[in-house]
């Protein structure tokens, strides 16, 4: 919202507890503009927080501070259930208004848009203060050890290529094995720990019929390919020694159709396993994703797959989490069609199960749901702690900064057209409003994937996606990205961007290793772009400005993907009398009350604010 509005957000500057439990009591604070006299906040005529309880409407008057936090309205809030929606009523002297997640407004705003404060507990506190590194692992090392082995695993479905070998088209890019394993991934653990990444997410690492292994043929071990169980162990612990946690991937939705499961149900109408699936007509006609024959549907409604999938501390959801793997948590694949089939929805309760399988086991563990759309009603904070945000940063984002619609980047479809800075800061705003800002901060937050072309491709060029990837480290969430952007590789589609890592040093483009590099340590140096909250100072057609702030400290974000002129910002505003540069930024002072942004662009500007 504009500096002369009200704001809050639910972060830990503005709610004294954002992880609460049932039975305590928050403080909620709203602070006011400076647009009173000498630059004070104004008078209130009148403040309250709106809530629901038991589906009921209350009320909760607030009291305005004096002196120094006059800017400060608090109000108390009794928790007495898993989810508090609030908004805010109010009356500065120009008559009442709502305020909530969707701005200060003079008609009464639907209850999506309130803000909303869970006590189910949101992601472990330690999600956002890690920079994400998602690895394909065909694709990223290699110590061929594991190639061609059939020892264990049946591969003849693979066609075994040269590590330099170009991506195939079509179907033939999914047989395409280059011999990637995880004692690959444990030798080159230095480069990651060299670009300050904290956390690594390997897609799956089960035995499957594809590349790509979300067609699992077992989840009861993990490939030999990629070195088994003993080479997940290692990984592992290699990186706890180095402080790196590792996570994978899961597919919950359904299961290869050479899964061992599949294999008996087929082979027997009468067994458990057949109750695992929907068959339209045993053995050969059953319900797969998309339609593909290969990805058997999981049926949700199945006691004992439930059990032996994710329910419980038996379950191979539960295994991995546990030693000697250690897990820090899972990515589930296509969670937005998980355990929906038609007029069958079982979404939540597949969401509601796996979390409390997670948190019995540790809660400290991290659940991530793929989702490419509005998440909002799929993730009410009780299930998944977050999703990929793909519907509230990857698409916005790539319609303000991408050569080509966004859309089509990740799906076919009609398209997306470019936006402007204020069309994607609006996009941005509707989807974090429609969330709990915990999951908002337990969401994976990115530009491009596994699933998508290459971040640098997307762009008209290369300074705006630098500014771009800039932009995701300053944005709330857990920022990730797919292995190789670093080095500035390119691909215009999902399969080319599968290409393999060159640890070739000669062919890396050292001006995005060392912006990845310098960007990575700038996060992980400022609390405020890990834990802070979020808010607009400027959304213009070419340039957004906008403020992470904690209790300890405000930094104010540029982020250009054209020259612009330079930007009149008032002081008294924005509560600052010096501005110091942290990143690509010199040191700013007010003339007559006003500070003036510069006009750089393509660019990313970080300063820090003082009073």
């Amino acid at each position: 919202m504009p500096l002369d509005q009200p704001h809050h957000d639910p972060s830990a500057r503005y709610v004294d507890q954002p992880r609460p439990s049932i039975g305590d009591t928050v403080d909620i604070t709203l602070e006011l503009p400076a647009t009173g006299q000498d630059g004070e906040a104004p008078e209130v005529k009148g403040a309250w927080l709106r809530g629901m309880r038991d589906a009921e409407q209350f009320w909760a008057e607030g009291t305005q501070g004096t002196g120094a936090d006059r800017d400060r309205v608090r109000f108390q809030l009794d928790c007495t259930q898993n989810v508090h929606n609030y908004r805010f009523h109010l009356d500065l002297g120009d008559g009442p208004r709502w305020m909530s997640g969707a701005g200060l407004l003079d008609w009464d705003p639907p209850d999506r848009d309130d803000y909303r404060l869970l006590t189910t507990g949101g992601a472990p506190e330690w999600v956002p203060d890690l920079v994400w590194y998602q690895i394909f692992p065909d694709r990223f090392a290699t110590t061929g050890a594991y190639a061609h082995n059939d020892h264990d695993t049946n591969t003849s479905w693979a066609n075994w290529v040269e590590w330099d070998t170009p991506i195939a088209d079509g179907h033939d890019a999914m047989t395409q094995m280059y011999g990637g394993d995880l004692d690959g991934i444990t030798q080159h653990l230095d480069h990651l720990i060299d670009l300050g990444i904290g956390g690594v997410y390997l897609t799956p690492v089960f035995p499957g019929g594809s590349n790509h292994r979300y067609d699992a043929s077992t989840f009861s071990h993990v490939d030999p390919v990629l070195g088994g169980n003993d080479a997940l162990v290692r990984l592992s612990n290699a990186a706890e020694r180095a402080g790196l946690r590792v996570m994978t991937d899961l597919t919950l939705n359904h299961t290869g159709d050479r899964h061992e499961w599949f294999q008996t149900a087929k082979a027997n109408a009468s067994s458990d396993e057949a109750g695992f699936y929907f068959f339209i007509d045993h053995p050969d006609t059953y319900q797969s994703w998309l339609g593909i024959d290969s990805l058997p549907k999981l049926d949700h409604r199945s006691d004992e797959m439930r059990r032996r999938y994710y329910e419980g501390a038996e379950s191979h959801l539960a295994q991995y989490l546990a030693e000697p793997f250690n897990m820090a948590g899972w990515r589930i694949d296509v969670a937005n069609m998980t355990g929906r089939l038609g007029s069958l929805d079982l979404n939540q309760q597949v969401a509601k199960t796996t979390r409390k399988t997670m948190d019995d086991h540790n809660p400290d563990k991290w659940l991530v749901g793929e989702h490419f759309f509005d998440a909002s009603l799929d993730a009410p904070g009780d299930g998944w702690h977050g999703v990929m945000n793909y519907a509230g940063i990857t698409r916005p984002v790539a319609s303000w900064l991408g050569q080509f619609t966004a859309l089509g980047a990740f799906h076919k479809g009609p398209g997306q057209a470019s936006r402007n800075g204020t069309q994607m800061a609006r996009a941005m705003d509707a989807v974090r409003a429609a969330m709990p800002w915990q999951v908002t901060m337990g969401s994976m937050s990115l530009l491009s994937s596994h699933d998508t072309a290459r971040w640098r491709t997307m762009c008209a060029d290369d300074d705006v996606a630098k500014a771009g990837f800039g932009f995701l480290l300053c944005l709330p969430g857990a920022p990730t990205f797919f292995y190789g952007d670093e080095i500035g590789l390119m691909a215009d589609s999902a399969e080319k961007a599968r290409s393999t890592m060159p640890w070739d040093k000669g062919q890396w483009d050292q001006s995005f290793l060392d912006w990845y590099r310098t960007m990575i340590a700038t996060r992980n140096n400022n609390e405020a772009l890990r834990h802070g909250g979020f808010r607009w100072v400027h959304t213009g057609v070419d340039a957004v400005v906008f403020l992470r702030e904690t209790a300890s400290q405000r930094l104010l974000i540029r982020v250009a993907r054209a020259a612009t002129a330079p930007l009149d910002v008032s002081a008294r505003l924005l509560k600052a009398n010096e501005l110091t540069g942290v990143l690509n930024a010199d040191a700013l002072t007010p003339a007559n009350e006003t500070l003036t942004l510069p006009g750089d662009g393509p660019a990313l500007q970080i300063w820090q604010l003082s009073d």
